[in-house]
């Protein structure tokens, strides 16, 4: 059996010909390199742009200055996009599921920074952080994630130390600032004092670390692995409260747990007519969604027209999480779901 994806996987480009635009968000405050694209395509250009800006990185001023730019249109297109962002950031068409990771990862610590009320300046830190914490182990990582894989000893130790690798690459990268490498760097310390690279707690440890630490967490655990399927997001938020939140900062942890809730926008659900449908609105806490977009009908085939349901009538009523296989042969109209969002 196939494993669940509770974020919708894009499994194919989006079609640039299609401009929906979900009419009822507001402006953006920078004008979009493509104003004919849509939100989703503009999200995918932004990961393709990522993806080249690794590729490249050679500790020059520009590549620091390609980031900013980046990081300053991915960041806009969050706050005015930011179910579609969320819903769709970890299933971007690019080479590397470890970069698939970060992406992600950069999306929700972004909304979950706006969420605790951080300034303009530390979102901006703490995406750059999301994206580039990972610079130096990008290949290792996607070892990592190879079930077969054997890692050396020598690649066990370079991640075990790659915070400490990345914040000196970028430390030796003309214009990054310290408020970005200190959040590379501190990455993966807990606030009990159990992380790494320094062993650091509590309040020693930077706010825009604790806010990626938490992102970092749950995109992980909602991501399928070759040793095990992805977390439902409420097993996810679950895990959290349990397992992790003596090394999770408390106030973050909740305030995440209030931003995703049970059903984050992009969660699959089955609905009782055995449709499946995509959540395209935040929901927060405990409670169900009042509405979704059914992609596939009862007999698993891709709905022309993407369609809302109330959720509080008896045939839409959610029955359960569900996923749609990664060999499925079509792919929804994605610009038509988030419009109708």
């Amino acid at each position: 059996m196939p494993n669940p994806q509770p974020i919708l996987h894009l499994v194919s480009a989006a079609n640039p010909q299609e401009s929906s635009d979900p009419g009822h968000h507001r402006p953006e405050a920078h004008a979009p390199q493509a104003a004919s694209t849509s939100p989703l395509v503009r999200l995918q250009q932004m990961a393709n742009e990522f993806d080249e800006l690794v590729e490249a990185w050679s500790c020059k001023q520009q590549d620091v200055e390609n980031t900013h730019g980046l990081v300053a249109r991915l960041v806009d297109h969050i706050h005015v996009y930011p179910e579609m962002c969320l819903g769709m950031a970890g299933r971007m068409l690019m080479r590397s599921p470890a970069m698939h990771h970060a992406f992600h990862a950069a999306v929700v610590a972004v909304l979950l920074g706006e969420a605790l009320n951080l300034s303009a300046a530390q979102q901006m830190t703490i995406a750059r952080a999301a994206l580039l914490m990972n610079l130096p182990s990008f290949l290792l990582q996607d070892d990592l994630l190879n079930a077969r894989a054997h890692l050396s000893m020598g690649q066990r130790i370079n991640i075990a130390r790659h915070p400490i690798l990345a914040s000196e690459l970028l430390a030796h990268s003309k214009g990054a600032d310290i408020q970005w490498i200190e959040a590379v760097e501190q990455h993966h310390e807990c606030m009990d004092g159990t992380g790494y690279p320094h062993g650091l707690s509590g309040q020693d440890i930077c706010v825009e670390a604790r806010v990626l630490k938490a992102a970092d967490v749950w995109c992980a655990l909602v991501s399928a692995r070759p040793n095990r399927p992805a977390k439902y997001p409420h097993d996810a938020i679950q895990e959290l409260l349990t397992r992790e939140r003596m090394r999770l900062d408390m106030s973050v942890l909740a305030t995440l747990r209030r931003l995703l809730g049970n059903y984050p926008p992009g969660t699959l659900v089955r609905l009782a007519s055995r449709e499946i449908a995509i959540v395209a609105n935040f929901t927060h806490g405990n409670g169900g969604p009042r509405s979704v977009v059914a992609v596939l009908n009862a007999g698993g085939e891709v709905i022309g027209e993407p369609a809302l349901r109330d959720t509080t009538r008896t045939a839409n009523n959610i029955r359960s999480y569900t996923y749609i296989p990664s060999h499925h042969p079509r792919v929804p109209r994605w610009e038509k779901v988030w419009s109708l969002g």
